[in-house]
This record gives structure tokens, sequence and C-alpha cells, in this order.
């Protein structure tokens, strides 16, 4: 079953239907589908492809397995090659088209001392012929966007670069398409965009019977997947659980995040925040009216998975294996779950005027995100959950995670406050977003329902 990346998948053939040598470099976090994604283009071609893995090994080990698939694929078991460099010369020489993958690249960029393989690499891309077109594909994401760094050996090589991020929340429902609409963003709030994450998502059974024999099973394979592969990347960056326990119950300032870290290190907390930025594990964002204002900048966790994790498990693991998954759930998670799952909403609402914007169904949109407020006199300050800017004005949408349809008293109530909080500020239109839809109709408010977010 193929979901989504149809963008990404038609800029990947576009490139491979080309008659010139080309590289594409294909980089994103682990389990977010970049093998599947180039596994089902290749189906699409005829010509030879030679697909390596690549392993945590010397250079010259990892020669000798791509040397045995050379030889498998062209069932000459006679072949051999001296160096990587000698490999693609023989390739070269064949004057038929192959396609070339090299997957967790990283570990071959390791095998040797800083930028040797890319340097190698770099030979080998100048001097490929026509025939020949190279896919490179890495989990690690801050070592792989290395190779677009200026200084690095690689720079300028690659006719695409694709980062590969989760999905969305429209992409990841149909991993659970017959679920309700008032369903469907609390299984992205729980489980978020990750390809492999929602494959093992049962849509036969409800979120609470997924949570505890998906998440709060430890020998599931999310469990694994969090525990054994992803956050043990996480280890290399210093105090990252304390970080990520910081933000695990909401955006978090760098003040606040420092508090609980409590770095000695000069520049360490700087360093360690990026690092998650680029791992796609936190995000760093500003209100859409104050992008520049460091005061009001927020880290928050960008992964419903990893959120999820750190707010209700993490801290929590000899509890769980003290009462039992089932017994935790419904004391610990079901209580305090909606009120989560309507925070994750508000991000949902975000992503569904993104989609709109990007597919050209609304125009004149300049940016997209909260608005900070601030009355001095009152006492009273915050940020509205879903802001479109204008050219010279804002809409404002309120967003409303509720399981019955709100009133017009409501949207009347919820206006007022808006225009008051807004002051002068040009207000271009007023909005709502229900989960479960409006007890009313109007043309006074914009008023977008479950339905219209998952079927546009």
């Amino acid at each position: 079953m193929f979901i989504g990346r149809q963008k990404e998948k038609q800029q990947i053939q576009n490139i491979l239907d080309q008659n010139s040598k080309n590289a594409i470099l294909i980089y994103g976090k682990r389990r977010v589908g970049k093998s599947y994604l180039v596994t089902n283009i290749l189906q699409a071609y005829n010509c030879k492809t030679i697909y390596y893995e690549c392993i945590n090994a010397s250079l010259e080990e990892n020669l000798t397995h791509f040397e045995n698939r050379i030889k498998a694929v062209f069932n000459n078991r006679y072949l051999h090659f001296e160096s990587f460099e000698d490999a693609f010369q023989f390739l070269d020489s064949t004057n038929e088209k192959i396609i070339i993958v090299l997957d967790e690249y990283s570990y071959l960029k390791t095998s040797r001392e800083k930028k040797y393989v890319d340097s190698v690499f770099q030979r080998i891309i100048d001097q490929m012929k026509g025939n020949l077109h190279l896919i490179i594909l890495g989990s690690y994401v801050s070592m792989m966007r290395e190779l677009l760094e200026e200084e690095n050996p690689l720079f300028g090589r690659f006719s695409l670069v694709i980062h590969l991020t989760a999905f969305n929340y429209f992409d990841a429902s149909l991993f659970y398409h017959s679920k309700s609409i008032y369903e469907k963003p609390a299984f992205y709030a729980v489980f978020g965009g990750s390809p492999f994450v929602n494959f093992e998502i049962d849509q036969n059974k409800d979120l609470r019977s997924n949570i505890i024999g998906l998440i709060l099973n430890p020998n599931s394979a999310i469990r694994s997947y969090l525990e054994h592969i992803l956050l043990s990347e996480l280890s290399k960056i210093g105090p990252a659980n304390m970080i990520l326990s910081a933000l695990s119950n909401g955006k978090k300032r760098y003040s606040e995040i420092a508090a609980k870290v409590r770095s000695e290190t000069p520049g360490a907390l700087d360093k360690q925040l990026k690092n998650l930025i680029l791992m796609d594990i936190i995000s760093k964002n500003n209100p859409i009216n104050k992008t520049d204002d460091r005061k009001k900048t927020f880290y928050s966790i960008s992964d419903n998975l990893v959120r999820f994790y750190y707010s209700y498990i993490f801290s929590n693991r000899d509890i769980i294996r003290t009462i039992g998954e089932t017994a935790f759930y419904d004391l610990m998670i079901q209580p305090t779950l909606e009120t989560f799952i309507s925070y994750r909403f508000e991000e949902i609402a975000r992503e569904y005027f993104q989609i709109m914007v990007q597919d050209g169904k609304i125009n004149n949109v300049y940016n997209i995100g909260t608005y900070w407020y601030d009355n001095p006199s009152e006492r009273k300050n915050g940020e509205f959950d879903c802001v479109l800017k204008h050219r010279d004005s804002y809409s404002f949408y309120e967003v409303k995670y509720h399981k019955e349809p709100i009133t017009r008293e409501l949207c009347a109530k919820e206006e007022s406050e808006v225009r008051h909080l807004a002051g002068s500020m040009n207000i271009e239109k007023i909005g709502f977003i229900s989960i479960s839809g409006y007890s009313f109709s109007s043309d006074k408010y914009d008023l977008i329902d479950g339905v219209k977010l998952y079927h546009f």
C-alpha cells in the first residue's frame, strides 16, 4: 500500500527519466519512508538497479558487499573492484541505464575520516557518464545536511535534494480511513505522521486499544522503535531527555528550558536544541506578528508520538510495569487525553491552511501561525491559536475539539473576545474550526468543520 508522497515521487521520476547523469539526495529521520519511496519508484523502471544498504563497518567491508550486489545484478561472479571508483567505472563502461541506490550513506561516511568518503563520491559523480543515476539516502539528518554545505566536497553535485518529513494530518489519516471524523485527529495527535508507525495501527480497534497495544506494550514494534532506534539516537545529544521532558506538556521559552537543564557549558543548550530541530524532533516558532522578538520564541516537540511518550510514559515506566498497561491507561491517560488531543488539533488547523495555500485554494496569505496579543491595561497576554496574515490584515480562527457542535452563542462570545484583544488590528475575517461542526449556519463567520478538514 503506497500512501502520499506523490509530489516527491514525481520529482524523482522526472530526474530519473532524463538521459543524463544525475545524483539525488534524500534524507530524513529513521522510519519516515525513504527506502519505501525509492523501492516503489524503482518498480516502474526496466533498467538494471543496484540497491545497496550500507552497514556500520569499514569502507573495505562495504565495498565487498557492494561488489556482491553488482555480481548478482550482472550474474558475473568473477567481477572484482579495488575501490568504489573502480566499481563505478565498470558500471559506466556498460553504456546501459543503471540506477544505483546507496541507502544509509551515513554509515559509509563515518567509515573513514571526515569528508574522505564525500571526496570519493565527489570524484565518482563528476566522472559518471550519462547512463548512471545515483540516489543517496541517509537517516542522520544533521550528518546528511553536511553534504549541502559549501565546504563539503559534494556541495552542488545533486540534481535533486529532498528532505523527507513525516506525513501531515491528512495523509496520515489514510492509514485509518475508516475511522470517524472525530477519531482521526485523535489518532494523529497520539501517533503522529511516521508511515512506519501508522502502518502498525489497527483501524478495526479504538484509540484506547491501539495505545495500550502499540505504545504502552513494551514489546510492541512502535515501542521498540521509540526506545531502541529513535531515542538511542537522541542519547547522543547531551540532556535530550531532560529537554524533551521539559517540553512534553507544552511549548516553552528558552529560559524555561535552561532552568530545567542547567547546562554549565556555555552554548551547550543552544547546540542541543539546534540538533533536535535538525532531527525533526522539536521546532522553534514565533508568533507571526512577533517573528523577530526573541522573547516570544517558543520551542515545542514537533513529533506527536514523541510528545505523547514524554507526556505520559517516559517518567512512568516503572508504574506501567507495576500496575499494567490497561490500568495505567484508565488511570493516567484517559482523564487528560482529550485535552492533549485538543492542543494537537490546533496544529492540524494550521496544517489545513498550509495545504490549502500550497494547493492554490486560498490566496493572499503571507504567513500562517499563532498571533501574540498583549493588553497591559487588563494584564492579559497570550496567543490566538490559528491566524492567517494577509498583506494589510489578519484572519483569526478559533479552534475547537468538542464532541458536540458549537453554538452561535459561543461563536459570538469568541468573536467579541478576539476583537477586544486584537485591539486596533485590521481584521479581515473571523472563523472557526470545529471538529464536530456547528448547530447553526452563518455568512458572518467562516465555519470549517471536520468534514471539510478531511474532504477538501
